[in-house]
């Protein structure tokens, strides 16, 4: 009988450890499909996140070409008026060396006023 004893008692053994293996594998598998809902879940927010941090980058390059136009814009009128400033100051300089060039004429003495002839203008 102690033969027949430890053969059912070793098969005992197996049968709980092979439950317990089971049992195991059966609580492993039962929570993959949590971790792979939380997996599924992230990339969702990870890819809101990219999303949105692209049409926010998107909203800055499209402000910097507009600032560039307008420094574009902006440069050109002060070259233009620049331009206006030195074309004007090249004619001062030029009226001021002729101002400066031109004889002195001194003025002729001071003369009375011519004498009233007696007449009236419009009686003839």
């Amino acid at each position: 009988m102690t033969g027949h004893s430890n053969g059912s008692l070793s098969t005992r053994i197996v049968v709980v450890l092979t439950a317990v293996g089971v049992s195991a594998i059966i609580g492993v598998l039962a929570t993959i499909p949590i971790k792979q809902n939380r997996v599924t879940a992230a990339p969702d927010a990870i890819s809101l996140a990219i999303r949105d941090l692209q049409a926010s980058q998107q909203q800055v390059v499209d402000q910097l070409k507009a600032l560039q136009e307008t420094v574009s814009s902006d440069r050109a009128d002060v070259k233009r008026l620049s331009d206006g400033v030195a074309a004007l100051s090249a004619k001062l300089e030029a009226l001021q060396q002729s101002f400066a060039s031109a004889p002195q004429q001194t003025s002729p003495p001071s003369a009375s006023p011519p004498a009233p002839t007696g007449q009236k203008r419009g009686a003839r």
